[in-house]
């Protein structure tokens, strides 16, 4: 042997092998044999150098013509493994490189022992060396049936298995939390040649390690002092002929599929003594694979609940959740669905609530979206609370439960109105306007009150706040006084009012406005130096003079009449337009004829109706009459004293010149 580095066989390869075991064609269907091969694994047998890997070939004559011969070889395809070194031996005769198994008749078996020798200059560059078995069937007209078998020589000193190989250990079923014993064997092989060609066993210095390798959820312990919990169990060598078990404790630890499972243990080893290192060998899988099985387990969790809030501020919402059906179980499941309902108010409408999961494989879940409506008018605050329940379609016991919440969230808003944008009062009244406030959220409120005016009005608010129910109404009133001095028709300007919701962002105003009223207040008085009672000689003339003061707060047109009118007393003036706190002095012609009884007084009165139809009535004014004189009497005219301060410019002057001018006419009759 020129070298003994270990290397895996390309996959393929083996596949090939494997597959040809099994692929075997006939010559004929009326010529066929059947051949099996019985290795330590599959196709696999094991020896070390100067071992021998044994195999045995079943041939059997499966069709109906006889076989005259059948011959059994080996051959490699490495030329360094020579066919001589496989040894075929039946009943007691045995030949290297081939062997003539004589005639074979239908229905006949023959069962040939193939061993195979590494050693004599092999090249080892692979662990795993294909060998062809190549089996062959004459008749009289020749070779009629040939069946080449595919099998590996596995060159390594060691072998390790499950205690019960090549049989299978009893498959125990596990529960989460189950554990049970196992055994696995490392075998020592490796045997060295003496010089009489006869073997015996020899020790190894080769590095060792059995490591689980399988699913996850199965937990591996073991009290040898040689098992690592992370790195499984290591040999640092071994003694010729020795084996070592491992006592090792399988453990189900977490959610596995229901059913058949392998658990793998990994066998490799490496050469101490291999210059480069060595490429580590690994041992064909299966014969350290212990079948398990994991117990049906029915489990459920749900979710996608919580507590929503909702926004009612656009109208009626709707709150929407994902809720997911989780399988917890290990095998294929269906749950039941089932709603509470009887913390949903009415008017508030849950939908998309299905009464079962429908079939939910192990580790899946089943979502869907349910959705609870809620209504416009629903107030702040206001909440509604569910509850769903999975249950397992295998198992009553195993369910799960989640609640659901939506409360409505308090939105805000307000409106303002007012029982009249404007109004209007004397100076010095007080106006009142009634503003109506409503809530249009949807939870009670408090709203800040602001009044902005002009300070001479003093414009001001019954409260500075005001707390309303949801979707309530309420009242304040705004207060305006009229400034003392001004004028009729005056106005305040834009008086703003903001009431403010307590959120700081909703708001509403409106403006109003006040003009002054107009005050209507007509005095009159006498002249100065006037009583008001003057005498009047028949058929003369004299004046008689009132004054007129407007006391209100803008013009005025005032009429004027008498009362208890002489019927030779005239005003002089039906009406005059009289300023804001301005006198003006009206005339009363007196011209008494013959007809006006002297001695008499004549009481009466002038009376001012204002432009609002209000009236005042001057003091009395009293004419006494003096009968007139006789020829060569002096024609005298009088008037009252006049004011200077109204009547005509110039009329006092005339009315002298006039009477000076009869009173000389008088005294020429004379």
């Amino acid at each position: 042997m020129t070298s003994n580095r270990r290397q895996a066989l390309p996959f393929f390869v083996v596949l090939l092998m494997v597959v040809s075991v099994f692929a075997f064609t006939p010559a004929s269907a009326a010529s066929s044999i059947l051949v099996t091969l019985d290795a330590d694994h599959g196709p696999y047998s094991f020896a070390s150098v100067n071992g021998s890997a044994e195999y045995t070939v079943t041939i059997t004559n499966d069709g109906e013509v006889d076989f005259e011969e059948v011959e059994i070889s080996a051959s490699f395809m490495d030329e360094t493994w020579l066919s001589d070194n496989v040894t075929f031996s039946v009943s007691g005769e045995e030949s290297p490189g081939s062997l003539l198994l004589g005639p074979l008749a239908s229905s006949a078996v023959i069962q040939v022992q193939v061993s195979a020798t590494v050693g004599n200059g092999a090249k080892v560059d692979f662990a795993e060396v294909p060998m062809e078995i190549n089996i062959a069937a004459y008749d009289d007209g020749g070779e009629d049936a040939s069946v080449g078998l595919e099998v590996i020589v596995c060159v390594t000193n060691w072998i390790a298995y499950e205690s019960n190989f090549p049989n299978q250990p009893t498959i125990n079923t596990f529960n989460i939390g189950d554990s049970y014993d196992y055994q696995i064997v490392v075998e020592n092989i490796a045997v060295t040649k003496n010089l009489d060609n006869t073997t015996v066993p020899m020790p190894i210095r080769d590095h060792i390690n059995v490591q689980y390798s399988g699913l996850s959820g199965w937990t591996i312990t073991s009290d040898d002092e040689g098992w690592h919990p992370f790195f499984g169990g290591t040999l640092e060598g071994m003694d010729a002929s020795a084996s070592h078990t491992w006592n090792v404790a399988i453990e189900l630890t977490s959610n596995v599929k229901a059913g058949d499972h392998l658990v793998d243990f990994q066998a490799t080893s490496t050469d101490p003594d291999d210059p480069m290192g060595g490429m580590p060998y690994i041992q064909p899988y299966g014969m350290t694979a212990i079948p398990v099985s994991a117990a049906e387990r029915y489990a459920v969790s749900v979710s996608g609940a919580g507590s929503h809030n909702v926004d009612l501020s656009e109208g009626s919402a709707i709150s929407t959740w994902n809720v997911a059906v989780n399988n917890l179980g290990n095998t294929k499941d269906t749950f039941s669905i089932t709603w509470d309902s009887s913390g949903v108010p009415a008017g508030w409408t849950l939908s998309s609530t299905p009464d079962t999961s429908g079939v939910i494989d192990w580790q899946g879940s089943s979502t869907f979206d349910m959705s609870l409506t809620v209504p416009a008018d629903a107030l702040a605050g206001a909440s509604a609370s569910f509850s769903m329940t999975a249950t397992s379609s295998n198992s009553a016991d195993e369910t799960a439960s989640q609640s659901f919440v939506a409360t409505v969230d308090q939105h805000y808003g307000v409106s303002l109105s007012v029982d009249s944008d404007s109004k209007s009062k004397a100076p010095g009244g007080v106006v009142d306007f009634i503003f109506n406030v409503t809530n249009t959220g949807n939870g009670a409120d408090t709203f800040g009150i602001m009044v902005e005016g002009p300070a001479l009005w003093t414009p001001t608010a019954s409260q500075s706040n005001i707390t309303i129910s949801a979707v309530s109404s309420s009242q304040f009133t705004v207060s305006v006084t009229i400034p003392e001095d001004k004028d009729a028709g005056a106005e305040s300007g834009d008086i703003i009012v903001t009431v403010s919701s307590s959120d700081g962002e909703s708001t509403a105003e409106h403006s109003v406005s006040v003009s002054t009223s107009q005050v209507y207040d007509i005095a009159m008085a006498h002249v100065s130096g006037s009583n008001g009672t003057v005498t009047v000689t028949q058929e003369t003339q004299l004046q008689l003079r009132l004054n007129v003061t407007n006391n209100g707060n803008g013009v005025d047109m005032v009429t004027f009449t008498m009362e208890n009118q002489p019927p030779w007393a005239a005003l002089g003036s039906d009406s005059i337009q009289i300023g804001r706190g301005q006198t003006i002095a009206i005339v009363i012609t007196l011209s008494p004829d013959t007809a006006a009884l002297s001695g008499r007084d004549y009481i009466f009165q002038v009376v001012a109706t204002s432009a609002d139809g209000s009236e005042t009535t001057s003091p009395d004014l009293i004419a006494q009459i003096v009968a007139k004189e006789t020829e060569g009497e002096e024609v005298e005219t009088e008037e009252l004293d006049e004011d200077d301060e109204g009547g005509l410019p110039g009329f006092s002057m005339f009315v002298s010149l006039l009477a000076l001018t009869i009173v000389v006419l008088s005294r020429r009759k004379d």
